[in-house]
């Protein structure tokens, strides 16, 4: 019976506020079918793994993933023969004197997982390359200078609409695009019509950034 253990439901999700969200609302569900002799509910279907982030004062660190592999494990040559799957592969930078380092770890030059320390631009971009199983560049390298001084943020995938805005609460870009379509035009608007920015707060600028292209692109099409 719903209610009768406090462990999550098989192939249910973990990790931050969204999943939780999620589980909630299909035991609300549950619950509401149990009282109202309905039928059980379908099962809650399993989610991707979850992106794990600490942001604080001086703490910027997002990690998803496979990150076990180390730089000098085995390599394609040295890959066990007959496995079925193809080698880890790590690449990884440090600069401990200002408290930045990023790991990657690829399969066939597929994002398996990663760690960043203090580059939120470099997280942002990695997130995005994992979520949707992109292939990352040859020279990895090119990754790091989304937290150099001279970049410049282009409009590209960062904004498009299944592009996440909140890794708390699961939010995309057209979740909050829909929202701000619906009239919620302010930050606090769409957090209480979307729950996007009401965890850790760390994408209220990038709701900010969402809601005046919206602006722009509603502007510009009435004129």
């Amino acid at each position: 019976r719903a209610g009768d253990s406090t462990a999550p439901p098989a192939g249910g999700p973990s990790g931050l506020i969204g999943p939780g969200w999620r589980q909630a609302d299909w035991l609300a569900a549950r619950f509401t079918a149990e009282v109202l002799g309905r039928p059980d509910t379908a099962a809650l279907a399993a989610s991707a793994s979850a992106v794990v982030m600490l942001k604080a004062e001086g703490i910027d660190v997002v990690s998803v993933g496979n990150t076990s592999a180390d730089p000098w494990d085995l390599s394609v040559d040295d890959h066990a023969a007959g496995c079925a799957s193809a080698p880890l592969h790590v690449s990884q930078w440090a600069d401990p004197e200002h408290g930045r380092y990023v790991k990657m770890v690829t399969r066939d030059g597929i994002l398996a997982g990663f760690v960043c320390v203090g580059m939120p631009r470099t997280a942002a971009e990695l997130t995005l390359l994992f979520e949707r199983g992109s292939e990352l560049p040859a020279d990895r390298s090119v990754l790091l200078r989304y937290d150099g001084p001279d970049y410049e943020p282009e409009a590209g995938s960062a904004f498009a609409r299944d592009a996440t805005v909140c890794w708390c609460n699961g939010v995309t870009v057209g979740a909050v695009a829909d929202s701000a379509e619906a009239g919620n035009t302010t930050i606090a608007c769409i957090g209480a019509a979307t729950r996007a920015g009401t965890g850790c707060g760390g994408c209220k600028a990038r709701i900010g950034d969402v809601l005046e292209r919206f602006a722009a692109a509603t502007a510009e099409s009435a004129s």
